[in-house]
């Protein structure tokens, strides 16, 4: 991007002046907001669950919040079944959540510190005889 200032008086330049200096300061408040908010927005995710208890990761995301419920927002679960979700991370899980299948949002409640690296892990029942797939999106708080 670049920027043409034309000098025709003292005023006009001290203006244009000004208005860089707020176009400036306008867009480094706005890449801060952006940052601090990276850990709360959605995620997508588009995962296959194993057969007969297999899982499945999504790809992971930085706790903002300590202790503070995910959200797991489920667009399509595969054919007429459902899976469990939680969150984990390399310091704890949360506890599973039961049921999901298509068009639901449930919380995922965890214990999981703040700047710690999140996933949510899919399972399916024993019983499941094919791959499922899940597709979504999950905030991780």
């Amino acid at each position: 991007m670049e920027f043409v200032i034309q000098i025709i008086g003292k005023g006009e330049f001290i203006l244009k002046k000004k208005t860089l200096a707020t176009l400036g300061l306008t867009a480094g408040l706005l890449s801060v907001v952006g940052f601090a908010q990276a850990a709360t927005t959605p995620l997508g995710y588009n995962v296959t669950v194993g057969s007969y208890n297999g899982s499945a990761n999504t790809t992971s995301q930085t706790k903002a919040i300590s202790d503070a419920r995910g959200e797991l927002r489920s667009s399509i679960v595969g054919g007429d079944y459902t899976v469990d979700a939680r969150m984990a991370a390399s310091s704890g899980t949360g506890s599973w959540v039961r049921g999901v299948g298509d068009y639901e949002t449930r919380g995922l409640p965890n214990s999981i510190n703040k700047g710690t690296a999140a996933r949510v892990q899919f399972s399916n029942d024993l019983t499941t005889p094919v791959d499922v797939k899940v597709t979504g999106s999950w905030i991780s708080n």
